[in-house]
């Protein structure tokens, strides 16, 4: 017991001890041990060495950065770090700074957590390590530091929930937590804060609403909760808030309308409520804020009239009011006519205000003015040289008209002009090259006309010229070169003619220059080689032609070329000084020569198109590198040899048009792996072999054309697989082989060309299914047999339908009465047969011709069923019964012709004989009688042979039995 006594009792006293010893001698217990801020540099990396003089053999008050209790030596108060580049962590040991009353180790680099040990300091006043980069959360040990004064952590990586135990530290006037990644609600606790002046909660995620505790901090006078996602209404106490000059509520999620209580802050200067979803009008109790000096209520929902008077707010300098739902007329009584107004910049972009903006020109001292993306209309006032002071002056997207006013040139410090996308007409003044200031001017998308004034040559400050979308005419001012901070001009889609000035290399910070949609002539000027900036140009759409200057290799920072649709001609090697070329489009022009393989060093290209030039030779292997490649168009041109599988590496290709040369060998299977390609035309070449069954692997493609080439075997099925297909070109090739019926699977076809091959076998009615095909359905020059399936009426969208110069038969089906969009229809030698539906007698007769068909548009069908058009088989069988019928009929007639020839020969000569004998003598008077009894004997063979329908032989034979008769008769006698 009595051992436990002894040690219970031994550490009482010894605290007593050492209590009494500290009251004694106090200045020692409060002085610091270097041995504390050694350890603290221990664990600090130093770039500048501004701890190099911290060491045992100097005075530790003397160490930069250390602050000492004055007349008191070794009781550090302060230590100041800020600012030195200084990483590493804080170490623990900072908490055996007892005596400490201000720590600032802000803007360093310093990392991990804050230590909770800081919360030992009880003289702690000041505490800065905002602009660093710890982690962690917020020590809820800080809440213990009831001296704190000022507590400034933001700016770091934090995270994790305010903790509620800050609202112990009753003696906080500064609270700056923001730019960390906090989230959660704000803590009720904080409203016990009284003496808080400062309270910044900006830039984190914070959620929920304003605390109704947060009212007793009645102090405060900046309060900043932006850019996080506060919500609900903003509440009314905040007008309770007598001190408070700064509120910044900006980018949350607060609705209702704007508190009119704060109306009652007349210390405000600064209001801020831009980026949220208020609604309602403007309170008109903010115009009793006569200390405001900037506010901004843009991007909201905020309705009504403009009922914000300058002329009451005298201190006014920024009022915001942009991306709202404000409308009707700027106010007459904006500012005051005395120009006591201090009013200096206006936003009221994106509104629905209307009318015109004479009012501002009582606002003399306005220095920006933007009121663009509104509905204002009339002119722009002539009198806009009364606010003497504009700076920046925006009136883009209105209705303005009428003329640019050459009081213009009178804002001598005018800076920006932005006027497009109005109404505007007219020339540009000359006044405007007095604007010696002037850096933007934006004329783009009106209707002005006119020269461009060589006065505007003088406006030297001119970094941005855009005259874009107007009718500007006759040429390039040859002076322009006098504009020599010029970084973008931007001239295109106008009617400007000529030659591009050579001075215009004098403009050697030009980064971008944008000439095409013209009716510029002429070569390329030689000091385009000066153009070293020039990052982008686009020439395309003028007439420009000639070679190209081989100095424009110099041109290393180009990444932007297009000079598609002129004349130039000559080799491509100019263009291509650059490495970081992204867009090289040079498509119908003449160049020449081949693709120089070194265009392939810019790896970065995107697209890449050659199109229509007189280019040779092979396709450069080297493409494959192009990686990033989106587009390659080398169509039209004369290149021969293979397609390289190389380009299958153009992972990225999403077109791919190499049509209209004279390539050769066959398609590349491995140009199935491009599952981005969304176009492969391949037509109009010397291709031969197979359809690759892996271009079926290309999932994402919408077009393919492969016709005009010398491709054999079938179409694979796997095409099916293109679901997405829209075109399919496979006209004019030598496939054999049937329709594959997997092409139904590609049911956004809405183009199918399958003509001028040797395809065979039926249509397949799974066709019928492609219900999205519209422009064409072309089966025709095929070898194609059976029936036209009735499904294909099903294809409601179809416009044009060319089957014919096939094997066909049947009837037409009536199913194709359906094809109500059907305007091209040609069924055309085939072997239909039947009647024509009535509903397609519309079509000419060449639709139908070359079949078995009756009806409108052709003849009409006779009384009977249609006869069944003859097999061949058939056709021959009856030509050659004919053939044998005609034979037999015509050796009947020839053996008759024969025998009454024969006869009548028999008759002549029996009657000569008679009449001699009767006579009874052979002299020459027998000859002459003989013809008298020829006559008259032959008078009745002639007429029995001509009157009687009884055959020749028959009446001959008669008539030769009687006359032998009589001459029997006249011998007896």
């Amino acid at each position: 017991m009595g051992i436990k006594q002894s040690c219970s009792f031994t550490p009482c006293v010894l605290a007593d001890l050492s209590l009494l010893f500290c009251i004694l001698l106090a200045p020692v217990c409060l002085a610091t041990s270097p041995a504390a801020l050694l350890q603290v540099k221990s664990g600090l990396t130093d770039p500048e060495g501004v701890l190099s003089g911290w060491s045992l053999e100097a005075d530790v008050c003397s160490w930069h950065g250390i602050t000492c209790l004055p007349g008191e030596a070794g009781i550090v108060t302060g230590l100041n770090l800020s600012g030195y580049g200084l990483s590493g962590m804080i170490p623990p040991a900072i908490s055996g700074l007892i005596s400490i009353e201000s720590i600032d180790l802000s803007s360093n680099s310093l990392t991990g957590p804050i230590p909770p040990e800081l919360g030992v300091l009880e003289n702690l006043r000041t505490l800065l390590l905002f602009s660093n980069s710890l982690t962690g959360t917020i020590p809820p040990e800080l809440g213990l530091l009831k001296n704190l004064k000022v507590l400034r952590i933001g700016d770091n990586r934090l995270h994790g929930e305010i903790p509620p135990h800050l609202g112990n530290c009753s003696e906080l006037e500064t609270l700056g937590l923001a730019y960390c990644q906090l989230n959660g609600t704000i803590p009720a606790e904080l409203g016990s804060l009284k003496q808080l002046q400062k309270l910044a909660l900006d830039n984190n995620t914070l959620t929920g609403g304003i605390p109704e505790q947060l009212a007793g901090c009645v102090s405060l006078r900046f309060l900043s909760l932006a850019d996080n996602m506060l919500q609900g209404n903003i509440p009314s106490f905040i007008g309770s808030f007598s001190d408070l000059q700064s509120l910044n509520l900006a980018n949350n999620q607060f609705s209702g309308e704007i508190p009119a209580e704060i109306g009652s802050l007349s210390s405000l200067t600064y209001l801020n409520l831009l980026g949220n979803s208020l609604t309602g009008a403007i309170p008109a109790e903010l115009n009793r804020l006569g200390q405001l000096q900037v506010l901004d209520l843009s991007m909201n929902n905020i309705s009504g009239k403009v009922s914000i008077s300058a002329a009451q707010l005298k201190n006014l300098k920024y009022l915001v009011l942009s991306g709202n739902l404000l409308d009707g007329a700027i106010p007459e009584d904006l500012c005051a006519d005395d120009s006591s107004s201090l009013l200096e910049n206006l936003f009221l972009a994106g509104n629905n205000l209307e009318g015109g903006i004479e009012a501002l020109l009582s606002c003399g001292a306005l220095q920006s003015i933007d009121v663009s993306n509104n509905s204002f209309t009339g002119v722009i006032p002539p009198g806009i040289d009364r606010l003497p002071g504009l700076v920046n002056l925006a009136l883009h997207n209105n209705s303005f008209t009428g003329a640019l006013q050459p009081q213009i040139g009178n804002l001598s410090n005018l800076e920006i002009l932005s006027l497009f996308h109005n109404g505007l007409t007219g020339g540009i003044p000359q006044e405007i090259g007095r604007l010696q200031k002037l850096k933007l001017l934006f004329l783009y998308e009106n209707q002005m006309s006119g020269t461009i004034p060589d006065e505007l040559t003088n406006c030297t400050s001119l970094e941005e010229v855009d005259f874009f979308g107007n009718h500007f005419h006759g040429p390039i001012p040859e002076r322009i070169g006098n504009l020599k901070n010029l970084a973008v001009l931007q001239l295109r889609q106008n009617d400007l003619s000529g030659p591009i000035p050579a001075s215009l290399g004098e403009c050697r910070s030009l980064q971008a220059l944008a000439l095409a949609d013209n009716r510029l002539t002429g070569a390329l000027p030689e000091t385009f080689r000066q153009l070293a900036e020039l990052s982008v140009v686009t020439l395309y759409n003028n007439s420009l032609e000639g070679p190209l200057p081989e100095s424009l290799f110099q041109l290393k920072n180009l990444t932007v070329i297009n000079f598609s649709h002129n004349r130039f001609a000559g080799s491509l090697v100019p263009l291509l000084g650059s490495t970081s070329l992204t867009v090289l489009a040079l498509t119908d022009n003449s160049f020449s020569g081949v693709i120089p393989a070194v265009v392939a060093r810019s790896r970065n290209m995107v697209r890449l198109q050659l199109g229509g030039n007189r280019l040779t030779g092979a396709i450069p292997a080297e493409l494959g590198n192009l990686t990033r490649l989106s587009m390659l168009d080398l169509s039209l041109n004369n290149l021969s040899g293979d397609i390289p599988a190389e380009l299958s590496n153009c992972v990225e290709l999403t077109h791919l048009k190499l049509d209209g040369n004279n390539l050769t060998g066959t398609v590349p299977a491995c140009l199935g792996s491009l599952r981005s390609l969304g176009e492969l035309d391949l037509s109009w070449n010397a291709l031969t072999g197979g359809i690759p069954p892996e271009l079926g692997n290309c999932s994402g493609l919408l077009k393919l054309s492969l016709s005009d080439n010398h491709l054999t075997g079938s179409i694979p099925p796997e095409i099916g697989r293109l679901t997405s297909l829209n075109v399919l070109n496979l006209n004019k090739n030598s496939l054999t082989g049937a329709i594959p019926p997997a092409l139904q699977q590609c049911n956004k076809l809405y183009e199918l060309r399958l003509s001028e091959n040797s395809l065979e076998g039926p249509i397949p009615p799974e066709l019928g299914q492609l219900s999205e095909l519209q422009v064409i359905l072309d089966l025709s020059r095929n070898r194609l047999s059976g029936e036209i399936p009735a499904s294909l009426g099903s294809l409601v969208k179809l416009e044009r339908l060319n089957l014919s110069s096939n094997r066909l038969d049947g009837q037409i089906p009536s199913s194709l009465l359906q094809l109500t969009s059907l305007h091209g229809l040609n069924l055309s030698d085939n072997l239909l047969s039947g009647a024509v539906p009535a509903g397609l007698s519309s079509f000419p007769a060449a639709a139908f011709v070359g079949n078995e068909l009756c009806g409108a548009p052709l003849l009409p069908c006779g009384p009977r069923s249609p006869a069944r058009r003859l097999s061949g088989t058939e056709v021959v069988v009856i030509v050659a019964g004919i053939a044998l019928v005609s034979a037999v009929v015509c050796v009947a007639l020839l053996y008759t012709m024969l025998r009454v020839w024969s006869n009548w020969r028999a008759v002549s000569v029996s009657n000569s004989d008679g009449e001699e004998s009767a006579h009874g003598g052979h002299g020459g008077g027998g000859g002459k009688w003989g013809d008298g009894k020829y006559w008259k004997v032959g008078s009745p063979v002639s007429w029995s042979a001509e009157q009687k329908h009884s055959s020749g032989s028959e009446t001959a034979s008669v008539l030769l039995h009687d006359k032998s008769t009589e001459a029997a008769r006249a011998g007896k006698r």
